[in-house]
């Protein structure tokens, strides 16, 4: 019983990280740094606010600072990261390869909204998913 909530609740904090990416890589900045910030008046969002789906419905999305409108793409990637997690958790029980074939479906992931929004996958991300295919493989 504790497995399928872990995953999910991992799945929803690792989507989070997923719309950084999504967000960063395209445009060249760091994934690592700056922390979690508004787009709109760049101001630093706290750990509070940023809580996985419930931040999102909390703040009725829109940032707290500028009430700028946040896309609700991000509740959908942080869902659908969570989804994957369950799935995979279900399909290969937790372990080693619950890690690489999470890792690998949330590359496609990525990969989706990246070319959804710029119609360009990164080398990057698909570098990475030839890595998780060889090992899987």
């Amino acid at each position: 019983m504790i497995w399928p909530v872990a995953s999910t609740l991992f799945g929803l904090v690792i989507g989070s990280f997923l719309n950084v990416c999504i967000y960063r890589i395209p445009r060249g900045e760091s994934i690592i740094k700056p922390g979690s910030h508004c787009p709109y008046c760049l101001k630093p969002i706290r750990p509070y606010d940023n809580i996985p789906v419930l931040s999102y419905i909390l703040l009725g999305g829109r940032c707290r600072y500028c009430g700028a409108r946040i896309s609700p793409r991000y509740p959908l990637v942080e869902i659908s990261s969570a989804v994957l997690a369950l799935a995979v958790l279900y399909r290969f029980g937790p372990g080693l390869r619950f890690i690489v074939y999470y890792a690998f479906s949330c590359s496609l992931l990525v990969i989706t909204f990246i070319d959804l929004d710029h119609q360009m996958i990164p080398n990057s991300i698909t570098l990475g998913g030839i890595i998780a295919g060889i090992v899987l493989n």
